[in-house]
Parts: structure tokens; C-alpha cells; sequence
């Protein structure tokens, strides 16, 4: 009973030490493909559009004090200056969230998704190209009105991660053939280089 256990024991240490062989070839093997996609929250207005909103929302906001000032209403100046620094931090809130991005790279081996946080933190998701596929949940487009909306998923083995999450919702259908059409061509190059 007791050299069965070892027996076992060792076996599974033999598995073990030759995952780590083949997964380190895997590794070493350079792949000829690499396609990089790169996904970020759209923000219309520009730093220079910041700053012009900025000035022009200041004076008039100078302007309704002094009028105030001027009639004996004096502390409501003090009020004004609050809602333009209340506008400046909610401007200020959303340029730092649109510092997130998720870059998408897929070679003939493996989808690499790189997600960047406003903060700057990284996360990185590598999933094998085997049996990778991309999920549209739920397959028809919800209505406008409706309270939820269309999520992307790239799954493989078990593994499931929402792309472009922040993105709005008219973009959701154009980044899923995108990523679909990106995969596509790493599994032709994968095929057409064995």
C-alpha cells in the first residue's frame, strides 16, 4: 500500500515537472503574428475646451456675483465660487476616468488583455487562442430605453472577461467584430505557420 502512494506521489511529480517543460517551450516559441487593439472611454471635449468652459463659466459666474455684490447680497458670491470648484471637480473626475484603457494583443498562441485602471494599476489576462471565442450577451440589441445594455466576453477554458465595459453602448456591436475579425486572422496565421 505504502510504494502504491509513492508511486502515485511520483507520478504526479513526473506530470508535473513535464507541464513545466511543454509550457515553457510554448513560451520560448516565437510567433510570427501580433495584433494590438486598444480600447478607452471617448471624452469630446479637449483640455483646451476644458479650460475655455472654465473662463467663460468664471465670468459669468463674476459677473452674477457683482451684481449681487452690489445689490448688499455679498455672501452669495462665496456660493458661486463653490459651484464653479463643484464644476472644476466633476471635470476633473471624468478626465481621470477616462485614463482606463484595455489593450486587447493576439498572437497565434494566446489573447493577452491588458487592463489599465484610472489609477494606472494593471491587470493582465492571457487566454489560450484554443477554443477562444466572442460572446455578445444578449444577442439582440436592447432597446434605448432599456436599463441594461449589451456586454462583450472573450471566453476560452473556462475563463470568461467582459471587454470595453466602459465604452458606450452604440460601440459594443463594431468592437465585437473587431476582436472577432482580430482572432480570426491570429487563427489563420497559427494555421497557415504549421
Amino acid at each position: 500500500m505504502l510504494d502504491q502512494a509513492a508511486m502515485i506521489m511520483a507520478s504526479r511529480k513526473a506530470a508535473q515537472i513535464l507541464q513545466r517543460i511543454f509550457m515553457t517551450l510554448a513560451q520560448t516559441q516565437t510567433s510570427n503574428f501580433r495584433q494590438t487593439l486598444t480600447i478607452w472611454p471617448h471624452r469630446s471635449l479637449s483640455k483646451r475646451g476644458f479650460a475655455i468652459v472654465m473662463v467663460v463659466l468664471s465670468c459669468f459666474a463674476f459677473c452674477i456675483g457683482l451684481g449681487f455684490f452690489l445689490v448688499g447680497a455679498w455672501p452669495v458670491i462665496g456660493f458661486l465660487g463653490l459651484e464653479i470648484l463643484v464644476v472644476w471637480g466633476a471635470f476633473k473626475l471624468n478626465y481621470r476616468a477616462a485614463k482606463q484603457r484595455q489593450k486587447l494583443t493576439a498572437t497565434e498562441r494566446e489573447l493577452i488583455i491588458e487592463n489599465v485602471a484610472p489609477t494606472g494599476e494593471t491587470d493582465t489576462v492571457r487566454m489560450p487562442a484554443d477554443w477562444l471565442r466572442v460572446e455578445l450577451t444578449p444577442k439582440e440589441q436592447p432597446e434605448v430605453s432599456a436599463r441594461y445594455r449589451q456586454r462583450i466576453f472573450v471566453t476560452s477554458h473556462g475563463k470568461r472577461t467582459e471587454i470595453g465595459g466602459f465604452l458606450h453602448p452604440v460601440e459594443t456591436i463594431g468592437l465585437a467584430a473587431d476582436i472577432s475579425k482580430m482572432l480570426e486572422r491570429a487563427h489563420e496565421a497559427r494555421l497557415s505557420g504549421t
